[in-house]
């Protein structure tokens, strides 16, 4: 009868941890999923670039491979669901004025133009200060290429 009640211990203490694993795998997938759509949300892109952005959808997503230490770089395809309109390339076109007057101490968070393509990058953490909603600490990087006259562009964002 006692081998019985080890058996049925062992095997409940075995249910047990196989499910908290269980739990514990699936809430690190949901987790960098959310993560990945938190990323490319609207809301967060326009928040850290400081335009008002075109409706979009995502049209392929490359998922990075992530590190031990949570290290990743992911890259997006995106289109707009129309054609974005001159007064944001005007507003970006003010801004990149701007930012040459006030470049921050690194120089590396902002907009740049080379011909019709407006690009954003920013970078943060390990000293470099986030863009405004973002942590310091989450040593992030972000990034968004438009094109004037087109409806796709690129985006990217990891954390390094």
């Amino acid at each position: 009868m006692k081998i019985k009640q080890l058996i049925l211990k062992l095997t409940k203490g075995c249910l047990v941890t196989l499910g908290a694993i269980l739990v514990a795998i699936l809430g690190a997938y949901v987790y960098f999923e959310w993560e990945s759509y938190r990323a490319s949300s609207k809301t967060r892109v326009e928040r850290i670039t400081g335009v008002k952005i075109p409706p979009y959808n995502i049209i392929k997503y490359d998922k990075g491979k992530r590190s031990f230490h949570g290290d990743y770089h992911d890259s997006y395809v995106i289109e707009f669901e129309s054609m974005p309109p001159d007064e944001l390339f005007d507003e970006i076109d003010k801004r990149i004025a701007e930012d040459s007057l006030k470049k921050d101490d690194y120089g590396c968070n902002g907009w740049s133009r080379n011909g019709n393509d407006y690009h954003f990058s920013a970078m943060w953490g390990n000293g470099l200060p986030a863009p405004d909603g973002e942590d310091d600490d989450d040593d992030g990087t972000f990034s968004i290429t438009i094109t004037k006259g087109e409806r796709k562009g690129r985006m990217s964002t990891g954390s390094w």
